[in-house]
């Protein structure tokens, strides 16, 4: 016994020597003696490293390491130069406020293909709540939102099939309009570039049916006044219609034809042709036809009729007013 104990402690003092785990080797000696010797006699020296020259030698991070070095690097959006903690993972462009991806291999890379800004979603869905202001979301509308986003956002297949998603769902949320304004204003950092897009974006949609409405007009101003645009609001309005109004002037529809087409009269009361204006809304309704199975042609005809009986019941109490 007393031998191997003092080939443990030859082997410890010996492999202290070589920079070696000293329990390890005074273990080894204490039960194969001279053989752990001989081992540790053509065991190379070990030798400390910082801890840089040890993430690098090891070609990975272990994690008692601590990270303070910065990296530039090169958005993979922007092309920008951006510099960030050399660790991997996702970092966000203060230049273009795309999110990229950080590699191991020391890379950037854009990110999953089907990840979208905050900033889109929070559009998305201000559009999607001034489309179902009314109640129903017409099929102009739909393409309106549609042109929108592939001409601003230039998505991809993925992110546009899931910016639709966003869409759809934020029309039955419990988000306020309010909310939602609120959010996306926080997440640009009052970028007023974005911000006057945003409400031009929701002048757009408000008009595909052929007019804007006291209503929607009332959501837009509450969301310029959201964004630090409340002064400006009217500008931005008039701008917008200044350049818009020969596409606009091609759907009005004579009050004629309107009073026709809601079942009035020029002597009906407000009130009989508001009554008559959500009765045909209700029988002509999308989600309804949807609901008890209609074909695809018959929802397409309803968003149609549904246009017209909007647009037609908005030029009456227009002129009404």
């Amino acid at each position: 016994m007393t031998w191997r104990i003092l080939f443990g402690i030859a082997c410890a003092l010996f492999a202290s020597t070589k920079r070696r785990n000293v329990v390890l080797w005074f273990i080894a000696g204490f039960f194969f003696e001279v053989f752990a010797l001989i081992i540790l006699f053509f065991l190379p020296r070990t030798i400390r490293q910082s801890g840089s020259s040890r993430r690098n030698a090891a070609g990975r991070r272990g994690p008692s390491m601590q990270w303070t070095r910065k990296v530039t690097h090169t958005c993979p959006y922007c092309g920008s130069s951006v510099v960030i903690d050399d660790i991997p993972g996702r970092w966000t462009c203060p230049n273009c406020g795309q999110t990229f991806t950080y590699g191991t291999d020391g890379q950037t890379h854009q990110a999953d293909e089907e990840t979208l800004m905050p900033q889109v979603e929070w559009i998305v869905k201000l559009f999607a709540k001034l489309a179902k202001q009314d109640g129903v979301v017409s099929e102009n509308e739909v393409r309106q939102v549609d042109l929108i986003v592939r001409q601003a956002f230039q998505p991809s297949r993925q992110q546009r099939r899931k910016i639709m998603t966003i869409f759809n769902e934020s029309r039955y949320s419990d988000e306020s309009f309010e909310s939602i304004a609120q959010n996306l204003y926080d997440s640009l950092g009052g970028r007023r570039d974005v911000l006057v897009d945003t409400v031009t974006a929701l002048l757009a949609i408000a008009v595909a049916d052929g007019a804007l409405r006291p209503e929607e007009d009332a959501m837009i101003s509450t969301a310029a006044g959201i964004f630090g645009l409340a002064r400006h609001y009217e500008v931005i309005k008039a701008q917008f219609f200044g350049q818009s109004s020969g596409s606009r002037t091609s759907n009005k529809t004579s009050l004629e034809e309107g009073y026709r087409l809601l079942g009035c009269t020029s002597s009906d009361s407000d009130q009989v042709i508001k009554k008559k204006y959500r009765q045909l809304i209700k029988d002509n309704h999308p989600d309804r036809l949807m609901s008890q199975g209609a074909s695809e042609a018959d929802i397409k005809a309803a968003n149609e009729k549904v246009a017209q009986i909007k647009r037609a019941y908005e030029q009456i109490m227009a002129a009404r007013s």
